[in-house]
């Protein structure tokens, strides 16, 4: 399964040149309000979000306010890539060992996946890098994040329903909502 699920990345063209933190509005939507890196929701974290120079500004300040440059990211995503660019070419984003992926192409999902509990995976080297060296997706409670989101999306969907519901669909409703209170203080503690 893909790392973002159904929604599709897609910066927009044809802004009119600002500096790169006038763009956060039209990042939030193009990025349906999730991390480009690692697909976590707004609505899962204590943290910010944060913008993130795809190619790090200490290679490409000519970048530096460029749009397509510019990742929608969580603040642990953002801390753990940091400067990190291990080709140290800007036109290389990867040697197919390690490096990155733009989180807005079609080739991101050929490197990253979940698996079916919502666990981030590999799928190349290079996945496998953005894995295990630069996100450090593998000591993070990728799983616990998706299943809260879930659980968020179950929650709306019961509460537009709530006059029409039955008593025992009420009450998996409260169940829905007291796993979401204790996966969310989970989330609080590994401090994602």
């Amino acid at each position: 399964m893909r790392i973002h699920g159904r929604h599709i990345i897609k910066r927009r063209t044809g802004l009119d040149s600002r500096s790169y933190p006038d763009y956060l509005a039209e990042l939030r939507e193009d990025f349906h309000y999730i991390c480009g890196y690692c697909g976590k929701s707004e609505r899962v974290t204590k943290k910010g979000f944060e913008i993130d120079h795809f190619i790090p500004q200490r290679l490409a300040e000519e970048l530096r306010d460029n749009y397509n440059n510019l990742v929608y990211s969580c603040f642990t995503c953002n801390r753990k890539k940091g400067k990190k660019w291990p080709t140290e070419n800007i036109n290389l984003q990867h040697n197919d060992k390690q490096g990155f992926c733009d989180p807005a192409t079609e080739e991101f999902d050929s490197h990253l996946q979940r698996d079916e509990s919502g666990k981030i995976i590999s799928c190349s080297a290079v996945g496998e890098y953005m894995l295990k060296k630069a996100f450090r997706f593998d000591k993070r409670p990728t799983d616990v994040i998706w299943k809260a989101m879930k659980i968020i999306d179950m929650k709306q969907e019961l509460r537009s329903k709530w006059g029409k519901l039955t008593p025992e669909e009420k009450d998996e409703y409260m169940q829905v909502d007291g796993e979401l209170d204790s996966l969310l203080s989970y989330i609080f503690e590994k401090k994602e």
